[in-house]
């Protein structure tokens, strides 16, 4: 009798392990505060933007155009990464993007702090002629992440960038 009873269960329990085999449970992808920080930004900063220049920006094309001017600026300023008077906060961007264990720290630094210094043009006249938000500002920087994108660097952050908005990070 017992051996009848273990072939009954066999029977019927054999489907229901198959189904959890070949189905695996649906789990959704839990994001770092740091990715929805750069999603936030991400979707602040390209409200105005029509589809085809917010598909331009999420395929890291990043052209030299008003709109993209406005959105580097606009991105890195909502995450406070982005100063009007001193430039890319270099040590805070390696913090918040991981630190040394996800960044080349000795390289990542003075390419950072070179672009700010390569790219700042200061206005003739007292004080650094850089008000908040001012043109000057929003132009130093795009040319500084111009810049910074030229270098190893960039060459992460585009990957890590594509990571996070594709749901991989």
């Amino acid at each position: 009798m017992a051996r009848r009873s273990q072939i009954w269960l066999l029977r019927w329990s054999f489907p229901l392990l198959l189904l959890v085999a070949v189905a695996p449970p649906a789990v959704p992808a839990i994001r770092s505060s740091q990715s929805l920080a750069l999603l936030r930004a991400r979707d602040q900063c390209s409200r105005g933007l029509t589809p085809a220049q917010r598909l331009h920006l999420d395929g890291m094309q990043f052209e030299d155009a008003p709109h993209v001017r406005h959105y580097i600026h606009c991105f890195w300023t909502r995450l406070q990464l982005w100063q009007d008077a001193s430039g890319f906060q270099a040590q805070r961007i390696v913090q918040s993007f991981g630190g040394e264990r996800r960044l080349n720290v000795e390289q990542a630094l003075p390419a950072i702090n070179g672009c700010n210094a390569k790219t700042r043009v200061r206005a003739s006249g007292s004080g650094s002629g850089l008000g908040s938000g001012s043109q000057a500002v929003v132009d130093w920087c795009f040319r500084a992440f111009a810049c910074v994108l030229a270098t190893p660097v960039g060459e992460w952050y585009k990957r890590h960038m594509s990571d996070v908005i594709n749901g991989n990070a």
